[in-house]
């Protein structure tokens, strides 16, 4: 039991209280800038708890999925998940006096989900800081009293890291399954997307995808009158003017564990842009899987990113994602 819960009990009402939610959505759901987010059913469940009110208030009508998720933020959250209510008197931090987070983050003090960041005083809450993947792991084992590690070294990424234990016992829990085979990245930003599908694995609550948004586009013609006279035309002889088109920029799709289309042909001076339209990071990497060639290769991309790469030289190009085996594509530069 934490904090009044009983687990089976309260999954049952958390699922139920969803699936109502679910019919009273409208086209596009809560948000008006979530609307094809990965993350959208994760959004749509954390608000129909309360967990969320949206980032922009008074109107709260975004949710802003792409931004990074503050320590105030993840205060606010986990507060309104757990339904804390004990803030242990008040000011427990020095630097929080009058802001929004400050009653939450007393409230997570209180209940032992933070303790502060500032060790070994841990006076400060530094709410305004971005939270970390590891850091995020520390706040849900914590809140959910996670204690099974799974035997630890569950990632190759994070041996030796503070937070290691953590975020062990947070993958075996199933809340979380990492950034790629066998990678945390523990020290990336979480950022608010993220975050509402980790609270909505760890809540057991089912996500929520609303009907789509719908468009209307309403054309009005203006009436006009014509009048037709006889005149005499001469033809100018044929143009012989011949059009070119520049580059052209091709979209390549990446999901899991795909790129789409995976053999694409383009010619020199074109442009691919790979898009990642997942809900896990990828790259685009040159070389034959796992041999990376050094001719291009992409940063780490998160859901909703791309990278653009022009091709100036003709020739037959493999690549890959160096975080999941097997998801792999071919450019064919034609002169």
């Amino acid at each position: 039991m934490r904090n009044g819960w009983v687990a089976a009990g309260l999954l049952l009402v958390v699922v139920a209280s969803s699936s109502v939610a679910s019919a009273a959505l409208p086209p596009g759901g809560t948000f008006i800038d979530d609307d094809g987010n990965p993350f959208e059913g994760s959004i749509e469940a954390i608000a129909a708890e309360g967990i969320t009110k949206g980032c922009n208030p008074p109107v709260n009508n975004k949710f802003c999925p792409d931004d990074n998720v503050t320590r105030g933020e993840m205060a606010l959250f986990l507060v309104r998940a757990m339904g804390y209510t004990d803030n242990g008197g008040g000011n427990l931090f020095i630097d929080d006096d009058g802001t929004f987070y400050e009653d939450a983050a007393d409230k997570l003090g209180t209940a032992k989900v933070t303790l502060g960041c500032n060790p070994p005083a841990n006076d400060k809450f530094c709410g305004n800081n971005n939270v970390t993947r590891g850091q995020m792991a520390a706040f849900l084992v914590r809140a959910m009293g996670y204690t099974d590690n799974g035997g630890g070294n569950l990632f190759i990424d994070d041996d030796g890291h503070f937070f290691e234990n953590d975020i062990d016992k947070l993958a075996t829990a199933g809340v979380t399954k990492g950034c790629g085979p066998a990678l945390y990245c523990p020290n990336n930003f979480v950022t608010r997307g993220q975050m509402a599908a980790f609270l909505t694995r760890a809540l057991g609550l089912t996500p929520i995808v609303p009907p789509p948004s719908t468009t209307t586009t309403t054309t009005t013609t203006k009436p006009t009158t014509t009048t037709t006279a006889a005149v005499t035309t001469t033809m100018p002889p044929p143009s012989t003017t011949t059009t070119t088109t520049g580059p052209t920029t091709y979209v390549v799709a990446m999901g899991e564990y795909f790129f789409a289309p995976m053999n694409i042909v383009i010619s020199v001076g074109d442009k691919i842009r790979w898009r990642n339209d997942g809900i896990e990071p990828h790259t685009s990497t040159s070389g034959i899987q796992p041999i990376a060639s050094g001719t291009w290769d992409s940063p780490l991309l998160w859901p909703g990113e791309s990278y653009t790469r022009t091709f100036d030289s003709v020739g037959s190009f493999s690549y890959f994602c160096i975080l999941h085996s097997g998801q792999t594509g071919n450019v064919t530069v034609n002169p």
